[in-house]
């Protein structure tokens, strides 16, 4: 932390120096304009350059100790708002890591690869900020999960197994769109005006969504394993009684979109609801939970349990969006 004394220059404009060593960081020359950002008692001095520089980032396989270590980068480096990756293939054996390059693109919204050549393969990240806010793709998320949420008690109540197998196709969506966020957030913390492009009023608020974000991303894994432990289970039991399970998801439902709308709106008072109605689902989790004792296949009371346990942190889930809304609404106070 640095101090700064005011001057007044002409009478009537009041001047600060800039320092150094940030003047040097942001290649910043006389005459190059800034931007500044008022935020009550403070003030956010921005260049207005950001947005015409890409970053570039550069990695050789032979400093990388696996293909599975290699994605994890270009993972890191896609979330930390690089624009270009440029990956030098430089051992011989580099089809598994190619492999892992063109994967890449399945889970990664807006990665192309644009160069492909024996010793280089290039990626380039074509994402406009404008084009998709991340209140949208938070709204995205919630749609998905929900739906999801929808068919699985329809999948239990009819027995349905190729329902089941297609809401565990679609968790993918929810992981894409999870890294974009994440991107989104990363640089709206580090630069105001792609807060602002992104439908972010406060750079605060980028703690919130983070949370809501890692939570949308987690109900759906828990809803993927609830599929997947039914498709099991109805393996072992042809007819497995689970009409105390739908009664709850279609419950769960209801508060998880309770807890999605109160954030958006920044309502506490049905942020509150949200609380009052986990009470009553957690005690439907507890009765439930007594009969898995009269179940005596082991293999089937394992699964049956398992599925409960993701009900409960789903609801739990849905708890935790509704406390950051009523933060959220309370910074806004």
């Amino acid at each position: 932390m640095e101090t700064r004394k005011v001057y007044v220059s002409g009478g009537s404009t009041y001047v600060i120096s800039l320092p150094k060593k940030w003047v040097k960081k942001t290649n910043l020359k006389a005459g190059d304009s800034l931007i500044v950002t008022e935020h009550g008692s403070s003030l956010m001095i921005e260049t207005s350059i950001i947005e015409n520089e890409s970053r570039t980032k550069e990695i050789k396989i032979s400093q990388v100790t696996s293909s599975e270590a290699l994605e994890r980068l270009l993972i890191a480096f896609y979330l930390v708002g690089y624009d270009t990756i440029k990956i030098k293939l430089d051992r011989k054996d580099h089809l598994s890591f190619r492999e892992i390059i063109r994967n890449i693109m399945d889970y990664l919204i807006g990665v192309e690869i644009v160069e492909d050549t024996n010793e280089e393969m290039t990626l380039e990240i074509m994402l406009d900020y404008r084009r998709m806010s991340t209140r949208q793709i938070l709204q995205r998320m919630f749609s998905i999960d929900r739906s999801m949420l929808l068919d699985l008690g329809k999948a239990l109540k009819n027995m349905d197994i190729g329902l089941a197998k297609d809401i565990i196709a679609r968790e993918k969506e929810i992981d894409r769109l999870y890294f974009l966020v994440v991107r989104q957030l990363k640089s709206a913390v580090e630069y105001q005006q792609i807060a602002e492009k992104l439908g972010i009023e406060s750079q605060r608020d980028c703690l919130g969504y983070r949370i809501v974000v890692k939570v949308l991303e987690r109900i759906a894994d828990h809803i993927e394993n609830m599929a997947k432990n039914y498709i099991q289970l109805s393996e072992i039991q042809k007819e497995a009684n689970l009409n105390d399970f739908i009664d709850i998801t279609y419950s769960i439902v209801t508060t998880f979109e309770k807890s999605v709308q109160a954030l958006f709106t920044r309502n506490n008072e049905l942020a509150e609801t949200v609380f009052q109605e986990l009470k009553k689902i957690e005690k439907s989790q507890s009765d439930i939970s007594k009969g898995l004792f009269k179940i005596e296949d082991i293999q089937a009371a394992i699964l049956v349990k398992a599925i409960l346990d993701s009900i409960g942190r789903i609801a739990s889930y849905s708890g935790d969006i509704a406390e950051v809304a009523i933060n959220m609404s309370t910074e806004r106070v």
